[in-house]
């Protein structure tokens, strides 16, 4: 099986701890990454340092000006990861230990597919109990139907090809759209998104965040 990289966009402000808990569910992977790349949003402080500094994953720390927003973050990000295939990562979230494992193994198995993502289960006190479900669609003809209206892909959840990314012009400065748009630009290019059915990642949210959706 091929080797992969992660991308992690990091804010200077995310608590330590929950930053250490998203390297550890990293570090838990049944197939370990060959590089993690964390893209901070400005130089991370001493608290956070510390953190990144203390893990044994082969971590690479990118560090931008600061105040940029996520798009040119994990622009700059993705230029940095060395791996072909490279799987997103969110600083408060948690991967499942068998998460990159089969994410990979899709990807080998279907090398038209440039993006996969999967639904997502929510925590907001303890990761086990989760609250909520954060379903996608799932079969490429389905998600592009979605797709007009509404996110088809959860990407905290997201395994993309780097190449093909990049292609299509990398992620742009869309704030809180970052994501979204550039997978209706690789849509319009004809590029394969799907979802897989099995929940792969667990995503700390609060009540804020929820309201905000509602």
């Amino acid at each position: 099986m091929i080797g992969y990289s992660v991308l992690m966009p990091l804010a200077p402000w995310e608590p330590p701890s929950q930053v250490a808990a998203a390297l550890q569910s990293l570090i838990d992977q049944s197939m370990p990454p060959e590089q993690v790349v964390v893209s901070c949003d400005g130089a991370p402080p001493e608290a956070l340092a510390a953190v990144l500094d203390a893990t044994s994953l082969p971590l690479e720390l990118v560090v931008g000006p600061g105040g940029e927003g996520v798009g040119p973050v994990l622009a700059r990000g993705l230029h940095v990861c060395t791996q072909e295939l490279v799987v997103r990562a969110d600083a408060d979230d948690l991967s499942l230990p068998e998460r990159c494992e089969i994410q990979v193994a899709t990807m080998e198995a279907n090398p038209f597919l440039v993006v996969l993502s999967t639904p997502i289960l929510e925590f907001i006190h303890s990761p086990q109990a989760p609250c909520g479900l954060r379903a996608v669609p799932s079969g490429t003809a389905l998600l592009q139907r979605h797709s007009r209206w509404s996110n088809p892909l959860n990407h905290p959840a997201v395994i993309l090809r780097r190449q093909e990314v990049l292609a299509a012009g990398n992620y742009r400065d869309c704030p809180g759209f970052e994501d979204y748009e550039l997978w209706l630009r690789l849509l319009h290019q004809g590029a394969l998104l799907d979802n897989l059915n099995q929940p792969l990642v667990l995503a700390r949210v609060g009540d804020d965040h929820l309201a905000r959706r509602r």
